[in-house]
């Protein structure tokens, strides 16, 4: 079957029909590739990469889990993903963070950076933030993402296995660095996590997320909740 003859008719697939149709699963496949999705050859075989891949696909464009018509045309015209953010990272680091609209002194500092909504510390233009400022609801959601989006996603995307990953564990990263620093990996202070990704050992991850939270600080019950739920999320399949 070919994607342009499902655009044309009614039909619609649970995506493990693309296990038996090898040729619509490289055609899917190339398109997944051309919008950065997707690496290594199209070879119709539809494994756990191609799954992630397209999962991700209809995940950004709010489109549901299934080849309808509406799906596979929009996998054919799509020109760019709308975001390349996991979006359960997203949620995860609003549930942790906390969003303040009136701007407040860096915790640790004191002073700065003067920090506002979702723990965003440079306005859109770059500028600082001063005390006094204010900024509504949807300004401060619109700060997290695009502060994700330049300044943590394009290191996160340099992490080698990165592409592997499923949304969620994706996501548990996204909210780790956040929390912890966009270049964490590699890093001398994150030689477990570090280790972990590069030996994909999954089977530890909650004691390698758990490592990061303190110690002896009085941040260390709140890092430890936020470590465990996102060893949680990280371990959670889609």
């Amino acid at each position: 079957m070919r994607l342009q003859d499902l655009v044309k008719s009614s039909t619609i697939l649970d995506f493990n029909y693309l296990y038996q149709d090898k040729e619509l699963a490289q055609q899917i496949q190339t398109r997944l590739s051309a919008l950065g999705l997707l690496s290594g050859k199209a070879d119709g075989a539809y494994g756990p990469h191609t799954q992630t891949a397209l999962y991700r696909f209809t995940q950004s464009f709010k489109l549901p889990s299934m080849l309808t018509p509406e799906v596979v045309k929009a996998l054919i015209e799509a020109k760019s993903i709308p975001s390349a953010l996991p979006l359960p990272g997203i949620d995860l680091i609003k549930q942790f963070e906390g969003c303040y609209l009136n701007a407040y002194p860096d915790p640790l500092s004191g002073g700065k950076p003067i920090t506002i909504g979702w723990g965003c510390t440079r306005k859109q233009d770059g500028g600082e933030w001063k005390l006094g400022d204010r900024i509504s609801q949807q300004e401060a959601d619109e700060l997290l993402i695009q502060q994700l989006e330049q300044d943590y996603l394009p290191h996160l995307q340099q992490i080698p296995c990165w592409h592997e990953l499923n949304v969620n564990q994706q996501g548990a990263l996204l909210s780790f660095a956040y929390n912890l620093g966009a270049q964490f990996y590699g890093s001398p202070n994150f030689t477990s996590i570090t280790n972990m990704l590069r030996t994909r050992d999954w089977s530890r991850a909650r004691e390698i997320f758990a490592k990061y939270c303190n110690p002896g600080s009085n941040v260390e019950s709140g890092l430890r909740r936020r470590r465990k739920t996102e060893a949680e999320l990280f371990l959670k399949p889609i």
